[in-house]
């Protein structure tokens, strides 16, 4: 099975059981399959339990860190009463072990490396302009009056 997003998963548990995991409500059945959504993300997909309550709270439910970990670990015991939990826990085959906050990472990396490469490549072809290779080896103690200098020459343009 290809790589899953949360939404998916919790959309594929939903149309399996007919049950909305996002509502808000403490009925057994809704916190059992809410908890196996848990276990997935955070032990299948290796999600941090900010990011499990982030997920929950974006789709409409109530949730913080600390009730993720508690379903995580009532879990089993759930999986022990209910067998329907194990069956669906099983429709899902994970292959990837990249954590979802490290891709996230990675993508974050990679689009700041590319900002980066367009600015230095930017700067570069700046150096090449013969203005920026003239001013560019001015002394510091120098640059002031360089200035002062280049902005007076400008001035006298406007008005000839």
């Amino acid at each position: 099975m290809k790589d899953l997003t949360p939404l998916q998963i919790g959309d594929k548990i939903i149309s399996v059981t007919g049950i909305n995991l996002y509502e808000n409500t403490r009925k057994k059945a809704f916190v059992e399959h809410r908890a196996l959504l848990c276990y997935i993300l955070r032990d299948k997909l290796q999600m941090r339990w900010t990011f499990i309550a982030a997920f929950f709270i974006s789709q409409g439910k109530h949730m913080d860190h600390a009730n993720c970990m508690h379903l995580f670990k009532m879990y089993p015991i759930y999986k022990k009463d209910n067998k329907t939990l194990d069956i669906i826990e099983n429709i899902f085959a994970f292959k990837s072990k990249i954590p979802l906050d490290e891709i996230d990472k990675v993508n974050y990396l990679e689009n700041k490396y590319g900002t980066l490469e367009a600015e230095y490549l930017k700067q570069k072809e700046q150096l090449k302009n013969p203005l920026v290779k003239l001013v560019i080896d001015i002394p510091d103690n120098k640059i002031v009056d360089a200035k002062d200098r280049i902005k007076l020459m400008k001035k006298s343009w406007e008005w000839k």
